[in-house]
């Protein structure tokens, strides 16, 4: 039996609303996949590296003070300041005697190209994970910060060895710029203000742009 028609209209409009709503649903899918690699990968994760690092640095912080109060485990503290350093920004091999000059070795040849990030631990992690406007100045912050920091620690243990103790601890507590504690304000600061980058504050109902992150002190 033959029919004289060739297309059943209704069942033809309906492959095409199928066809069309399967493609709207894989550019959608593909959209999705897309913030999704931005939310975790882009952002999240570098959150979590900067979250840690600034964590890490308050207790490699406090080793420092505790290497000056407690003689008898000076060895063990400064042991602890050095692992908890390499975990913010790591050099492999280095020593507190090596590390200054190798983490300025590294630090020159990212500044020359930013795509040259030879050291690791979250800080290299962030380096090398640079999404957001602004973010690169950030933690470019946070690396001369944690510079500046280090070679503080160096001036403590250098007067601690010396037989200057008072010097050393006056020098670690002091909040003056240029003292050790008000360079870890730096750096503490430098960290917040990536987050800050990565965590930017929602647009407001009137329409205004979010407010800036605080500026570099």
């Amino acid at each position: 039996m033959r029919f004289r028609r060739l297309v059943n209209l209704p069942l033809a409009a309906a492959t095409l609303l199928t066809a069309l709503s399967l493609t709207s649903a894989l550019i959608l899918t593909t959209g999705a996949r897309h913030h999704l690699v931005v939310a975790k990968s882009n952002a999240y994760d570098s959150v979590i590296a900067i979250s840690r690092a600034r964590a890490v640095a308050y207790d490699l912080n406090a080793d420092e003070s505790r290497y000056l109060t407690n003689p008898a485990h000076a060895a063990a503290y400064e042991q602890a300041f050095l692992d908890k350093t390499q975990v913010v920004a790591r050099l492999d091999g280095a020593t507190l005697s090596t590390y200054d000059a190798r983490l300025a070795a590294a630090a020159d040849a990212h500044r020359a190209d930013h795509a040259v990030v030879r050291f690791d631990g979250f800080l290299g992690a962030e380096l090398r994970n640079i999404t957001f406007a602004g973010e690169q100045e950030a933690a470019e912050r946070v690396l001369t910060a944690f510079q500046q920091y280090q070679l503080d620690d160096r001036k403590i243990r250098d007067l601690r060895n010396q037989g200057r103790l008072k010097e050393a601890v006056t020098f670690n507590t002091g909040t003056s710029p240029g003292r050790s504690n008000a360079d870890f304000e730096l750096l503490s600061t430098a960290l917040r203000d990536v987050l800050a980058v990565r965590s930017p504050t929602p647009t407001t109902n009137s329409g205004q742009e979010p407010p800036q992150p605080p500026a570099w002190r």
